[in-house]
């Protein structure tokens, strides 16, 4: 299985806090180059990077699934 970011939600969330890609990245404590990478679908998301990013919308574990979902690798 792999986790996907859903990119719509994470984008909908940048503008419900008018995030920027540096904002965001700032807040993250990431480099803004991660969150382009993750935007393009360049890098996949690590279980560090969900932890940030859940916290940096002030969210819970139990949210997870707003943000993500699980694939079949295959």
């Amino acid at each position: 299985m792999k986790i996907v970011l859903d990119k719509s939600t994470l984008i909908n969330y940048m503008n419900q806090y008018n995030d920027n890609v540096y904002s965001l990245a700032s807040r993250m404590n990431v480099s803004p180059s991660t969150i382009y990478r993750i935007l393009k679908s360049e890098r996949n998301v690590g279980s560090n990077l969900i932890v940030k990013l859940l916290k940096a919308f002030n969210l819970a574990e139990k949210d997870f699934d707003k943000f993500f979902r699980f694939i079949s690798s295959y």
